[in-house]
C-alpha cells in the first residue's frame, strides 16, 4: 500500500472545498436529456445503504439520493472496503463470511456484528483524524482511502480468515473521489456520461432490481434466496418481472435515474448473506442462466455468455430524495430506442 499523506483530518470540514467544486462541476456539466413520456410501474417497496463493500445493507424509509448514490446521514453507500496487506479490494469472493457481516451507522459510528464475536465500533469523528491515507486498488482504478485502525483490522481479519490472512479496512471520509462510472472495454454503452461517478462501488452510482423479478427467480428455485444476494440499492414492486430491462430511465418524485448496462452477475450471488457461505449448487446464477442471458448484441452476449442479467445499474441526472412507497415512473428503451444504450 502507498501511503499518501502521513496524517489526516477527518472533521466536519475535510474536502468541504473540493466536494463544491466538483458538485459545480457535475451540475455545470451534466445537464440531462430527459424524455418527455412517462409511464407509471409501481413503487418504491425497499431501499438498502451498504455501508460496507460486500456487507450486509441497512433498509432505510427515505433516502438521499445523490451523485455518489444513496446517503444517509452523511454516509454515501459503500464509503468503507475491506484491502488486503496489499491494498486490493477485497469482497466476498475472496471471503465469504463478508456477507454476513451486518453493518450499523449512528451518529457517524460504524458497528459491525458478526455471529459469536463482540462487536466492534469506529466513531469516524474522533478516532480517523490522525490516521494514514492509503492508495488503494479497486479493479483497476486507484483511489485514497482512509485507514481505520488496527483494531477494526484485528476484528476482520478474525472474521474472515481466521487470523490467517490479515486485511485492513479504509473509509473514504469527505475526500471526492473523482472516479468515473466503470466502463466495459469490449462494448460501448451509449448511456454513459463523463459525468458519471462512482466510489466504491464497482461499477455505478446506483443499483435497481424489481420484485417481481425475484418473485419469478424463487419459483424456479428449491430453495428461495432473497433480494440481498443481489444487493441493489432500490428495489421496485408492482411491475412484471424483468421489466425493468426495458427502462432507460426511471423516475421517482424529482429523482431521475439513467440505465448504464443491465447488470451481468456473478459467483458473488451464490453467496448466502445470512451465512456467510457459498451455495453448493451455484444457485442462483445456474437458474438464472438457464432463462436470462442476453442474446443481442453479438458481441456482449457471447462475452457474457456465463454471465446472466439481473436488474439494471444506473446513474444519476437529477438528485433529490426517495422514499419507500413514492410512485416510480420509466421511460422505455423500447419507447426511446435512442437511450437503448446496446
Amino acid at each position: 500500500m502507498r501511503l499518501i499523506e502521513e496524517k489526516v483530518a477527518v472533521g466536519v470540514g475535510v474536502g468541504v472545498g473540493a466536494a463544491l467544486v466538483s458538485w459545480w462541476a457535475w451540475r455545470r456539466f451534466s445537464t440531462p436529456t430527459l424524455p418527455d413520456k412517462w409511464e407509471e410501474v409501481g413503487e418504491v417497496s425497499e431501499l438498502i445503504i451498504f455501508p460496507l463493500k460486500s456487507a450486509r445493507g441497512i433498509r432505510q424509509g427515505e433516502v438521499k439520493a445523490g451523485i455518489y448514490g444513496v446517503k444517509v446521514d452523511n454516509l454515501d453507500d459503500r464509503s468503507f472496503m475491506v484491502i488486503s496487506a496489499q491494498g486490493s479490494s477485497i469482497s466476498c469472493k475472496q471471503a465469504e463470511p463478508l456477507a454476513a457481516v451486518e453493518t450499523e451507522w449512528k451518529d457517524q459510528v460504524l458497528t459491525l456484528k458478526y455471529p459469536g464475536i463482540e462487536d466492534v465500533s469506529i466513531d469516524t469523528k474522533k478516532d480517523l483524524k490522525d490516521n494514514p491515507v492509503f492508495e488503494v486498488r479497486l479493479g483497476d482504478s486507484t483511489l485514497p482511502g482512509i485507514d481505520c485502525g488496527d483494531k477494526v483490522a484485528s476484528w476482520l481479519s478474525k472474521v474472515l480468515y481466521n487470523d490467517s490472512t490479515k486485511v485492513r479496512l479504509v473509509y473514504k471520509g469527505d475526500f471526492v473521489i473523482d472516479r468515473q462510472a466503470k466502463k466495459l472495454p469490449f462494448h460501448n454503452f451509449t448511456q454513459y456520461k463523463k459525468t458519471d461517478r462512482a466510489a466504491y462501488s464497482d461499477w455505478s452510482s446506483y443499483h435497481l432490481a424489481c420484485q417481481s423479478s425475484l418473485d419469478d427467480l424463487n419459483s424456479r428455485l428449491e430453495e428461495p434466496i432473497l433480494m440481498d444476494n443481489f444487493r441493489p440499492n432500490i428495489i421496485v414492486k408492482g411491475s412484471e418481472a424483468f421489466d425493468e430491462n426495458d427502462w432507460a430511465f426511471v423516475k421517482i418524485g424529482d429523482v431521475v435515474l439513467r440505465r448504464l448496462k443491465p447488470c451481468q452477475r456473478c459467483l458473488l450471488t451464490t453467496i448466502d448473506p445470512v451465512k456467510g457461505k457459498r451455495n453448493e449448487n451455484a444457485e442462483p446464477l445456474r437458474t438464472l442462466k438457464e432463462y436470462q442471458l442476453l442474446k443481442e448484441p453479438p458481441a456482449l452476449a457471447k462475452a457474457w455468455k456465463e454471465s446472466p442479467i439481473f436488474g439494471v445499474t444506473m446513474s444519476i441526472d437529477v438528485t433529490g430524495n426517495i422514499a419507500v412507497g413514492d410512485k416510480v415512473s420509466v421511460a422505455r428503451a423500447s419507447v426511446y430506442p435512442q437511450f437503448k444504450g446496446y
